[in-house]
């Protein structure tokens, strides 16, 4: 089923148009292209969908709408993968291709996809993101498999050159239940496919071998693929859940689908290498011929050295894009591709799409050039671009319908027949929907249907609502079409989501999980932990010791003097990963010594008198009224109703907070958390538009001038229409219209002022103030905080903060500070492709010009205030004509500001900057970043500014640099590791993440804090603020004494079994939380899903945790566990529970095996039958178990 039951209806009406008629009836001659002219933007979406719906009905290639493969690779072979026709769409551009997207979607049952063109780096990349490539690959396997609505190809896409896509679809692994497959093999065969080997796969494209179990993620699936081997048998294949990493269902074969379009047969490589060092060698024989710099000369043969000898070892390297026509002679278009699948080529607007075109051919050729007469790439790589001309004649070579609103001479294909259709916009009816009940009242009584894309949700059952009620019968379609049309050759009027509700909402996609930051898998040796009761050591690694004849596992710790501890994994949550803020290294504790439990002390006293003062100040919030705002008006809906964005869940649940709490009688005080782009804004204005609403005024407070105009333009905007005056106050406000401001607050006439800490003045006195927005708060002075918080206990507060806040901290403060988090992106915002490279002036100086020719900005991060002159004047000799500012924080705040300002305002193309770029500011235009040194960076810090660029709809680059042939110190080698890793989320960006969220925890708790954070680690200081905080809240409830179990059995996990010892860690962990016979069940069933058959001394490690959570419980003291018999010793003052142990003894396994000894100091004794000391430890476990349920001592 390719289409919804009804829009099918819908779209079999177009059958009765004789223009469409003859449009469906040319594809079967295919005499010639088309020129299909008159139709409105969407219109042209519903054509193609009709036309589709008509070609799988009618053309016997498909016959019936036949069933489409799954995206799971289970079929391949050209036969199959024509079940269904897939149109593909030539547009010129992103945004062209975002924009036709959402109209196809909106006709056909599966989303589209995009085929964008590939990044082509003309120099030598240490590392490149791989989430363009990924693009492309996952929409290229879409197309193959059938399992897309249509193929949108950009014009950068079409002028790419590719490997030839036979290859593509016959390069595929078939693995089905019983075939013999060496998993090495098999692993290796991945690699020259184009996966990329990891410890756990956690994303598109990895693959991880863990003894018999062979985890992938292919392109074009949502989940993960798991093998189980028997030998070299294939025993199992499932599908895994990326997240929890568990198998969710069974298959019995499985088609694996290449992860990169580089596919070249590892017989070949070392031929290739050899041809691209031959290339190599005589374009510098060549350059040195014409006096060439030498220095360039050694860059090229580096480069090429480099990039052969990747080829020679794996098949694939960053940067091969460059090479693809030097290393294929059989290139191939997208178009000839297409055409051998026999499907309907349509060229949007083919005008645009020429001209863009010309645009990136242009582009490449001006970068090749520039790099070319440098001396710094082969003439070979010229060629890595189709010619325009070329791709003309691909689209010579089968009919094309070229599609324009309006026909013109060039915006057509030459000697293609001209059909015109004709559609119109539709009338908009927001406001309007008395007119609209009407309409379709009307054209029921005629016998026509009218048809409205009305989406989900309650705005369309609302509407549902209203026109049943005034008995007018639409057709009510579930998928949202941004704008209707009316087609007159049909009688059809089909109106769009906006030309209703006003704006395109967008469909609300499923909430993808956070990422989970989890530091004990991703602790390796040589990093620093902090152990409750000695201190911050060094982690040494997993060793495995035998003490007194018992094998156990230990994590070697060492400290000061070189003094090591070997520590138990049962005291695994003693100790954690240290954490604190800008990379701040402490000295290792010295055993023995005091000064460890004086720090501790230190931080308790401080984080006492923390918490005491943060339960007083929520105590006196509670105890005093504040203003309780009436329910939401009808202008609150339509004012939340033209938000052009579909909001994201986490902002629906902070708005739902806000508004309850702005209800309810106690004065608010929020905090609202989330990055730059996340939505904070919106939700700080829907709350002052409630304000308002209600007669009140309201604040919006901003540390600098530059962020306070943004807040007023953007507010402005948004209450466009509405009467509701605003106001700011800042220094780019005149002492005029200061004046003005300020008599309207103070007299209340006006509603709203946007303004820096120029509104906490004496002179201004709000007539009625109800609400208060912060944004950044930790960035204001004491005074200024002071004032604020004494306005604090009378009227609403909402304080935005884009620095993340630690999600163990949040749960702390939950009970006594209101927090909401955003953690949600945007949807569809493009990936930064980043590159990761050794500084070279020619590519930075060509980077920069890409982003000025394109009329962007550039960040250009040189954090060395001394030099940052002399480097904006090397940029300046270097880029004769570019506009080069510099900026640092040494700078007056004023001075500072008018630098940003004129920056924002596109005076400048260039801002060379240390870090104080602007967070909380919004610079759209800015999308090329270029960081100097980046070794001198932590990964938190870069993480961010990464984060700086990318939030606008065209492609953004970040150059992450480091000195050629610098030598660097050893901590500088790991960091620089770290960053080329950084090209994909992988664990440097989890620990970067929990960086920033120890800054975070720093700005909302003082600088006091931070500093007691930074001595004794960031978990152990939020574990005992947590303490203190429950101790004054009365919910403290004091840890139970651990049990001590002795035994004389082995009980470990092996590295045999599981050979990384993160995910070892991970498991140690998730063991000690086991509780009961059903959690360690389910952690077997994990164990074997993951890492195949449980070994015995796991087995026993899960039945120790579950004895020693039931047994502490129970009251016992100490469990020992010999040969024949398990006695169970009694705490101090703590004798046997009858009802327990009745329980137990009702059981057959116990009766006449269990015997309480009430002595000196009292024990339970078992005498099992079993003599098996694995099914003794079982035993014991279960019968605690069952105790437990009966009762407790």
């Amino acid at each position: 089923m390719r289409f919804l039951p009804s829009i099918k209806e819908m779209l079999h009406e177009a059958y009765i148009d004789p223009a469409f008629k003859e449009l469906v009836d040319s594809f079967s001659t295919q005499k010639g292209h088309i020129n299909l002219t008159g139709m409105t933007e969407t219109q042209k979406a519903f054509l193609i969908a009709a036309a589709t719906l008509y070609r799988s009905e009618n053309d016997p290639q498909y016959g019936s709408e036949s069933k489409p493969e799954k995206a799971d690779g289970k079929k391949s072979g050209k036969n199959e993968t024509s079940a269904f026709p897939v149109p593909v769409i030539l547009v010129s551009d992103e945004l062209s291709a975002r924009k036709m997207k959402s109209y196809l979607d909106a006709f056909f049952e599966k989303e589209s996809v995009i085929l964008r063109g590939r990044e082509t780096h003309m120099s030598q990349v240490s590392a490149s993101s791989r989430e363009i490539e990924q693009g492309r690959v996952n929409a290229l396997v879409k197309y193959v498999t059938r399992d897309c609505g249509c193929l949108i190809v950009t014009a950068g896409a079409l002028l790419t050159k590719m490997l030839p896509m036979g290859r593509f679809i016959s390069t595929t692994v078939t693995v089905r239940l019983g075939r013999r497959l060496a998993p090495e093999d098999l692993a290796q065969t991945l690699i020259s496919m184009g996966y990329v080997r990891t410890r756990e796969v956690e994303g598109v494209g990895e693959f991880s071998k863990r003894g018999d179990i062979f985890d992938f993620f292919p392109s074009g699936s949502d989940m993960g693929v798991r093998l189980s081997f028997f030998d070299d048998e294939v025993d199992q294949i499932k599908l895994f859940n990326l997240n929890t990493q568990r198998s969710e269902q069974q298959l019995k074969e499985y088609t694996i689908l290449p992860a990169s379009e580089l596919l070249l047969p590892p017989k070949d490589w070392e031929r290739l290498a050899d041809k691209m060092v031959a290339i190599g060698d005589e374009a510098a024989r060549k350059a040195a011929a014409i006096g060439a710099d030498r220095n360039n000369i050694d860059t090229l043969l580096r480069m090429v050295g480099k990039e052969s000898e990747a080829l020679r070892s794996g098949g694939s390297f960053s940067g091969w894009e460059k090479w693809a026509a030097v290393l294929e002679e059989n290139t191939e278009s997208i178009l000839s591709f297409v055409r051998s699948m026999g499907d309907t080529i349509y060229v949007d607007e083919i005008a645009q799409v020429r001209s863009r075109m010309d645009g990136v051919a242009a582009d490449f050729e001006a970068r090749f050039r520039n790099a070319f007469e440098k001396g710094l790439v082969p003439a070979e790589c010229s060629t890595a671009l189709m010619k325009i001309p070329d791709v003309f004649r691909e689209l010579d070579k089968k009919q094309v319908v070229a599609m324009a609103i309006l026909p013109s001479s060039n915006n057509g294909l030459p000697g293609g027949a001209h059909i015109k259709i004709q559609g119109t916009a539709c009338n908009s009816y927001r406001g309007h929907e008395d007119a609209l009940a009407e309409l379709v009242s009307g054209r029921n009584k005629e016998g026509k249907t009218t048809y409205i894309m009305s989406g989900t949700g309650s705005r369309a059952d609302k509407l549902r609502t209203f026109l049943f009620e005034k008995n007018s019968m639409p057709v009510l379609l579930p998928k949202p079409l941004p704008s209707g049309f009316v087609y007159p050759a049909i009688n059809m009027i089909l109106i769009g989501t906006q030309d209703i509700f006003g704006v395109d909402r967008g469909i609300k996609k499923k909430k993808k999980g956070g990422m989970t930051i989890d530091l004990f898998s991703d602790l390796v040796p040589g990093e620093l932990v902090v152990d409750d009761e000695n201190g911050v050591g060094r982690y040494d690694g997993l060793v495995n010791l035998e003490v007194e004849g018992t094998k156990r596992d230990y994590l070697q710790i060492t400290y000061a003097n070189d003094d090591h501890l070997y520590i138990p994994m049962d005291r695994l949550d003693h100790i954690q990963k240290y954490v604190a803020s800008d990379g701040r290294t402490p000295k290792l504790a010295r055993l023995g010594s005091a000064e460890w439990s004086k720090s501790v002390s230190r931080a308790k006293n401080s984080i006492k008198q923390l918490a005491f003062d943060l339960v007083e100040l929520y105590a006196k919030r509670q105890a005093v009224d504040g203003y309780a705002f009436s329910p939401d008006t009808v202008w609150q809906t339509q004012f939340e109703d033209d938000f052009p964005y579909q909001e994201t869940e986490d902002q629906l649940n902070a708005i739902k907070d806000i508004k309850k709490d702005m209800e309810s009688k106690k004065s608010m005080d929020r905090l609202l958390c989330g990055d730059v782009g996340f939505g904070k804004t919106e939700v700080a204005f829907r709350a002052i538009f409630k304000c308002v609403m209600d007669g009140k005024q309201a604040v919006l407070l901003a540390p600098t001038t530059v962020l306070v105009q943004q807040h007023y333009d953007n507010l402005k905007e948004r209450l466009r229409g509405y009467p509701i005056r605003i106001a700011m106050l800042s220094r780019f406000a005149t002492p005029k219209e200061i004046k003005r401001a300020v008599q309207g607050i103070n007299d209340g006439s006006v509603d709203v002022v946007v303004g820096t800490h120029r509104v906490l003045s004496k002179d201004v006195q709000p007539k009625n103030l109800g609400l208060m927005v912060i944004d950044e708060e930790q960035r204001f002075g004491v005074n200024h905080k002071e004032k604020m918080k004494t306005l604090r206990n009378t009227v609403d507060v909402l304080t935005l903060t884009a620095t993340p806040i630690p999600r163990t901290l949040h749960m702390s403060l939950s009970g006594i500070r209101d927090i909401s988090v955003l953690e949600e992106p945007p949807q569809d915002r493009r990936p930064v492709q980043t590159y990761v490279i050794e500084y070279d002036p020619q590519i930075i100086a060509e980077a920069c010009l890409r982003e000025i020719e394109r009329h962007g900005q550039v960040f250009y991060l040189f954090n060395n205030t001394h030099l940052i002159q002399e480097k904006a004047e090397m940029l300046a000799d270097m880029l004769p004509g570019a506009r080069i500012v510099y900026a640092h924080g040494k700078m007056s705040e004023r001075e500072l500001e008018s630098i940003i300002e004129a920056f924002i305002r596109k005076e400048a193309d260039i801002l060379v900057c240390t870090t104080i770029i602007e967070s909380g500011v919004d610079m759209p235009n800015v999308n090329t970043i270029i960081v100097e040194n980046s070794d001198r960076f932590g990964l938190s810090q870069l993480y961010q500014l990464k984060g700086r660029v990318g939030r606008s709809d065209r492609q953004a680059y970040a150059y992450i640099t480091y000195q050629p042939e610098k030598v660097l110190n050893e901590d500088a080698e790991k960091r620089l590791a770290a960053i080329r890793d950084f090209t994909e989320l992988g664990s440097g960006i989890k620990i970067a993440l929990k960086d920033l969220e120890v800054r975070g925890a720093g700005n909302l708790l003082g600088a006091e804090q931070h500093g007691q954070m930074d001595v004794i680690g960031y978990e152990l200081y939020c574990r005992m603020l947590d303490e203190e905080i429950k101790k004054l809240s009365g919910t403290w409830e004091p840890e139970v004494e651990d049990t001590v179990i002795k035994m004389s059995e082995d009980a470990y996990i092996s590295p045999a079994y599981i050979p990384d010892d993160g995910q070892r860690m991970d498991v140690y962990r998730h063991i000690q939380s086991i509780a009961s016979k059903k959690e360690r069940e389910d952690l077997e069933d994990e164990l074997t899903d993951r890492f195949g058959d449980v070994p015995k001394e796991v087995t026993i490690l899960a039945n120790i945790a579950i004895i020693r959570h039931q047994a502490s419980k129970l009251g016992f003291e100490t469990v020992e566990i010999e040969k024949d018999t398990a006695r169970l010793y009694y705490r101090p003052g703590v004798s046997g529970a009858a009802a327990a142990i009745l329980m137990a003894g009702s059981d057959k396994r116990f009766d006449g095996h269990i015997m309480v000894y009430s002595l000196k100091k009292p024990f339970l004794q078992y005498k099992p039958a079993p003599k098996d000391q694995k099914e003794i430890v079982a035993n014991v476990a279960e019968l605690l178990d069952l105790m437990s349920e009966g009762g407790h001592a």
